[in-house]
């Protein structure tokens, strides 16, 4: 009798952990993050992991190459693609270009903070798969003229910051870092220029094609 109140004791605990781990990120996190656990990948992938930027795109069709695989999840912080990069990883890829912590920075986070996390997560590419090259890519500006998502209003300093921080992450390990910024910032200004956002913080087509022009030259 007692083994059985202690197994049903053991049941609850291990039920609530795996609901706690459930809470932990969105329902779509882990619908695309236990997809990705089922598609592997290989020593001539090119990774393209991060938040909704990078999931709201056709990247293979983009580069005409279906060696390139999307791994981008709405949403997702720099944890959140720390929690799930170990079947990336263990595939050993060529090549990964990284774009995350604009989600941070909408928590309130420190630039510092942010970094401490970004070098959290550089360092586990570095010393579970040595041989693949790392293309840091900067956070895109925002921009405070658009009303759904204040969250990320007024916080063009700190992603300032963290571009700073980041490319010197980049030279300090051997990677690329790629300014994405100055590309979309409006003439004169700070901010997201409205000819690639119809939000502030999201991209257009147009700004795809931007985007791909950047990373051309990296991609080949």
């Amino acid at each position: 009798m007692k083994s059985a109140s202690l197994l049903f004791v053991l049941g609850l605990l291990f039920c609530a952990n795996s609901f706690a781990q459930q809470d932990k990120y969105t329902t779509y996190y882990y619908q695309r993050a236990t997809l990705f656990e089922k598609l592997p990948i290989t020593s001539t992938d090119i990774v393209f992991l991060g938040n909704s930027l990078t999931d709201g795109c056709e990247w293979a069709e983009l580069f005409g190459n279906p060696h390139i695989k999307n791994r981008g999840i709405s949403g997702d912080e720099i944890m959140g693609i720390y929690d799930r990069i170990d079947p990336i990883l263990k595939g050993k890829p060529a090549k990964i270009f990284l774009l995350t912590g604009v989600n941070d920075v909408s928590h309130d986070l420190t630039a510092d903070s942010i970094l401490v996390m970004y070098r959290k997560l550089v360092n586990k590419i570095k010393s579970d798969s040595p041989k693949t090259k790392l293309y840091i890519q900067s956070i895109l500006p925002v921009n405070d003229e658009f009303t759904r998502f204040p969250k990320v209003h007024n916080k063009t300093q700190v992603i300032l910051d963290i571009n700073k921080g980041l490319k010197q992450l980049a030279k300090e390990n051997g990677y690329t870092y790629i300014d994405l910024y100055a590309h979309f910032v409006a003439p004169g200004t700070q901010s997201f220029d409205k000819k690639y956002t119809n939000d502030g913080l999201h991209l257009l087509g147009p700004g795809y094609m931007v985007w791909k022009e950047v990373l051309k030259p990296y991609v080949k």
